[in-house]
């Protein structure tokens, strides 16, 4: 028997020690995916306990997503903890229209949020963080953030950074911080669809520039912000949001020289940076003009609702921190002391390296049922973008897509401006496991190859 749980280090009922061992030998790696896991009775046998136990152990890991059971085969550790969605409107089957990141069994959210909370009640419990709390995250949440940051951009400092409910929080404060109604905003002529929602419910104009493989180009920001004043510019340098076009460090420098020639702010939303760490920010070559936003939405999970704002100088700080007790009081302060403990601990670095790898992972998958279809993507990042030949149109495509149970997106929803590429964002990461993503990418394929005019009988 390659596995028995060490169930004397866990509590409570005998089938829940069994879970908790099988989760926390997952997350240490001595349990990997797809390894086969003893049957019910040898493992009821070596443990001396019932069989009804470790069926009722086994029927709850499965619920959590950490096994796989098959039929005439046995049981599994599982490669995703991602259930089944039962939301999806007909006929959808797989969604690959949001950008999630993967949940691979290694990353084990589960287990660590159980483990993170039950570190936070036992050092301060739970009703410290059910109050008010300062705008902007405590000195001690603000300084894991900045020692969170410090590797990206060595100029973080506690003293500079607001704790937001997410990146969005984070654009729509910056915008109401920067612009007033009628204002000029610049971004890319493809771009994050958060920016086009808030800058339309403030009445700010999104004027977008040209893009090639590395994402703005230079000659066209310029010309914006020379034309049009803009009262900030607002990029993805990395992983862009829906291309995948990733700043060299020449380009960035080229884009940081414009931005300070032009007397312009920078929004430099570094969403992606944690899935690419090699790539320094903008930030770090003019921080006195940059609103940099960095969150754990896509290299750990959205629904946490934690981002950080490190602001350009302590007044800026100071405004945005104003501007968010106005708007939305403070972040989740349970959330928040949650993410604290993992970024200290260690966990965070963990969970990403394993979405990281899941990610990687993916791509892979991509280039083996895309072979021959041109399309941009990144080693490790959770989307792909597929730019539409001339003789396909985007809007049948996607019906067509649709009718074969696969939902995308297509470029309308990121175009700033009329002159957007056209092309579709594939979010690899939405799928629930590799096998799932593999028949969503033999439809993404066999569509494309074939014109969808080709197919129909009118």
């Amino acid at each position: 028997m390659d596995w028995i749980p060490t169930v004397s280090e866990w509590h409570g009922p005998m089938f829940l020690r069994i879970v908790d061992a099988l989760a926390a030998d997952i997350a240490s790696g001595r349990l990997v995916r797809g390894q086969r896991l003893p049957t019910h009775r040898a493992l009821a046998s070596a443990l001396d306990i019932d069989l009804t136990t470790v069926t009722r152990a086994y029927g709850e890991a499965r619920r959590r997503g950490l096994l796989d059971a098959r039929v005439g085969q046995g049981t599994f550790v599982s490669e995703t903890t991602t259930r089944a969605a039962s939301d999806l409107p007909a006929p959808v089957n797989i969604d690959l229209s949001m950008n999630l990141p993967p949940q691979p069994v290694e990353a084990n959210l589960d287990l660590r949020i159980a483990q993170g909370l039950a570190t936070i009640r036992s050092e301060a419990g739970f009703s410290v963080y059910l109050g008010y709390t300062r705008p902007g995250g405590t000195t001690e949440e603000r300084e894991a953030g900045a020692a969170w940051l410090a590797p990206r951009v060595p100029q973080a400092s506690a003293d500079r950074i607001v704790i937001y409910p997410g990146s969005q929080a984070i654009i729509f404060n910056a915008l109401l911080a920067l612009t007033s109604p009628g204002d000029v905003v610049v971004t890319e002529a493809l771009t994050f669809p958060g920016i086009k929602a808030a800058a339309a419910r403030l009445d700010v104009r999104l004027v977008g520039v040209a893009m090639d493989a590395e994402g703005a180009r230079p000659d066209a920001l310029d010309e914006a912000c020379r034309k049009h004043k803009p009262k900030a510019v607002y990029l993805v340098p990395t992983q862009q949001n829906p291309t995948t076009a990733t700043m060299s460090a020449i380009r960035r420098r080229a884009i940081a020289d414009i931005i300070s020639k032009r007397g312009c702010v920078l929004i430099e939303d570094d969403v992606y940076g944690p899935l690419e760490p090699q790539a320094a920010p903008i930030a770090t070559l003019i921080p006195e003009r940059t609103y940099y936003a960095a969150s754990i939405a896509k290299c750990i999970a959205p629904a946490l609702r934690v981002a950080y704002l490190l602001a350009p100088d302590a007044s800026a700080e100071q405004r945005m921190r104003a501007g968010m007790q106005a708007t939305m009081q403070m972040p989740p302060s349970l959330m928040v002391a949650l993410v604290t403990q993992w970024l200290r601990s260690g966990v965070a670095a963990d969970i990403i390296r394993a979405i990281r790898n899941e990610a990687a992972a993916r791509q892979q998958l991509a280039t083996r049922f895309l072979k021959g279809v041109t399309y941009a993507a990144r080693p490790a990042s959770h989307h792909l973008w597929m730019p539409l030949p001339k003789h396909f149109d985007g809007t049948d495509l996607l019906s067509h897509l649709m009718r074969n149970g696969l939902a995308v997106v297509g470029e309308d929803a990121f175009a700033a401006g009329e002159a957007a590429p056209r092309g579709l964002r594939v979010s690899l990461g939405a799928a629930r496991n590799r096998a799932e993503l593999s028949q969503a990418l033999q439809v993404l394929s066999n569509a494309v190859r074939t014109p969808v005019g080709a197919t129909q009988i009118v």
